[in-house]
C-alpha cells in the first residue's frame, strides 16, 4: 500500500513552520529522532548506566540497518563524528609515500580536500581534476591517472552543483587501475539509491544530518571488508578488549571490524537517534523516499528550465540526486533568496547559485508555493 503523504507529514513538525528546501545543508529532525535522543537522556538521567547493554543492542541495530541501506556488513561501519575524521583515519592507515597521489575535483567541498592536503608536507601530491559547468567527466579523470595515482577521492553528488557523479564507471576505473576509490557519499546517501559492492567503493563517509535526517555530529565511516586489516589505526582504546567484561588489557584485538575506528567514547545519543530516523525510512520504505524525491527533483527542474533558469550541474536525469542549483539569467541569487526567506520558503545560495534541495515528504502545493515567489 502506497504511504499517506499527510501521515508521513506528521514526523516533520517543520512542515508547519516552513516550506523547507535546504535538506543539502542541515535537514530538519522527524520527532522520531528527537524522542530517541531525549528518550536516552531521560534514562541516563534517571538511571545512570544500568542499561548500558541496552544501548549498545541499539548501537548495533542502527549498524545493521545502515548496512542495509548501503548494501554493506554491519563489520564494515564505523560511527564517527565527520568527514573530515574519515579522511584522517584513512590518510593516516594507508601510510603514503613521499611522491604518491591524491586524485580529486576541483568542485569538492573542502571537508573533502584540506584534510587529504595535510598529507603534502610528507611529500604526497593532491591532483585536481577540473570541472566543466560542475560537471566532472569520467575521462578527465581516466587522463590524470598516472602510475603514481593511489586514490581518487570524489563525492557521490557534487554539494555545489548536484551533479551526480558517474561513481560505477569510475568504481571500473579504480578497480582496473588497481587505485584505492574514497567516495564522499554526503550529498547522495538518503537521497539516492547505493550499493557500495556495485559501485566498488573502498571507503565511504556520510554525516547523518542531511539527506538520512540523523543528527548532527554523527557520521558513518564504510570501510571494505578486506581493508579493514590494511588500515593501521593507532589509536587503540580499550573497547578493543576481547573480554570486555573484565577490562583486561593483555589481549587486545585491533583487526576485528571497522569498530575498531570508533574509540572510546560512544556517541550513544547521536547513533540512537541515527537509529530512530533509519527505523523510520524503513517503515516508510526507502524505495518510496527515493522515487518520491527524485519526483520532487524533476518537478522543480522541468519548471526552472521552462521558465528560463540556467542550470548548473545536471543535465541528464541520471546525473540528478537531491540538489537542484540555478541561476535567473536578470535577477541576482541574492534578490531570489530574499524573496523566498519572505515567505517563509528556505533555501541557500552556494557558489553563486541558488540551491534548491528539497525532500520526499513535500507535496506538490508546496513546490506550486515555490513558484509563486519564484519569476
Amino acid at each position: 500500500m502506497k504511504p499517506d503523504i499527510s501521515q508521513i507529514r506528521e514526523h516533520f513538525p517543520i512542515t508547519k513552520n516552513h516550506i523547507f528546501f535546504n535538506h543539502a545543508s542541515i535537514s530538519p529532525m522527524p520527532v522520531d529522532v528527537v524522542s530517541a535522543i531525549g528518550e536516552f537522556n531521560q534514562d541516563i538521567m534517571n538511571h545512570g548506566n544500568m542499561h548500558e547493554r541496552r544501548w549498545i543492542r541499539q548501537v548495533e541495530k542502527t549498524r545493521e540497518m545502515y548496512a542495509r541501506l548501503i548494501n554493506a556488513e554491519p563489520e564494515e561501519i564505523a560511527f564517527i563524528k565527520s568527514t573530515s575524521q574519515a579522511i584522517a583515519i584513512i590518510c593516516k592507515g594507508m601510510r603514503f609515500k613521499s611522491g604518491e597521489k591524491i586524485l580529486t575535483a576541483d568542485v569538492e567541498f573542502p571537508a573533502n580536500i584540506y584534510p587529504w592536503m595535510a598529507m603534502t608536507p610528507k611529500g604526497v601530491e593532491i591532483k585536481f581534476v577540473g570541472a566543466k559547468e560542475g560537471r566532472v567527466d569520467v575521462k578527465e579523470i581516466e587522463r590524470s591517472i598516472d602510475a603514481k595515482t593511489k586514490i581518487i577521492a570524489i563525492s557521490l553528488v557534487e554539494y555545489g552543483s548536484g551533479f551526480r557523479n558517474y561513481v560505477e564507471e569510475i568504481g571500473e576505473l579504480c578497480k582496473k587501475k588497481g587505485i584505492f576509490l574514497y567516495l564522499d557519499g554526503i550529498q547522495g546517501v538518503g537521497a539516492i539509491p547505493v550499493d557500495v559492492k556495485k559501485l566498488n567503493v573502498d571507503f565511504m563517509s556520510v554525516a547523518t544530518s542531511k539527506w538520512l535526517f540523523g543528527p548532527h555530529g554523527v557520521a558513518i565511516l564504510y570501510i571494505r571488508k578486506d581493508m579493514i586489516d590494511e588500515i593501521k589505526y593507532e589509536e587503540i582504546g580499550w573497547r578493543l578488549v576481547i573480554e570486555e567484561e573484565s577490562r583486561k588489557t593483555i589481549k587486545v584485538d585491533s583487526k576485528i571490524n571497522a569498530r575498531k575506528f570508533e574509540g572510546d567514547n560512544a556517541n550513544f545519543a547521536g547513533v540512537i537517534g541515527l537509529g530512530a530516523a533509519l527505523k523510520l525510512r524503513e517503515e516508510i520504505g526507502n524505495s518510496f523516499i527515493y522515487r518520491n524525491l527524485a519526483k520532487n527533483v524533476d518537478l522543480i527542474f522541468e519548471e526552472l528550465r521552462r521558465r528560463g533558469y540556467l542550470i548548473f550541474g545536471p543535465v541528464n536525469r541520471c546525473e540528478r540526486a537531491g540538489i537542484i542549483s540555478v541561476n535567473h539569467p536578470e535577477i541576482s541569487c541574492e534578490e531570489l533568496l530574499r524573496r523566498l526567506l519572505s515567505e517563509n520558503i528556505i533555501a541557500s545560495i552556494r557558489n553563486s547559485h541558488l540551491r534548491i534541495s528539497p525532500h520526499f515528504y513535500q507535496t506538490e502545493d508546496e513546490i506550486e508555493m515555490l513558484f509563486e515567489v519564484l519569476p
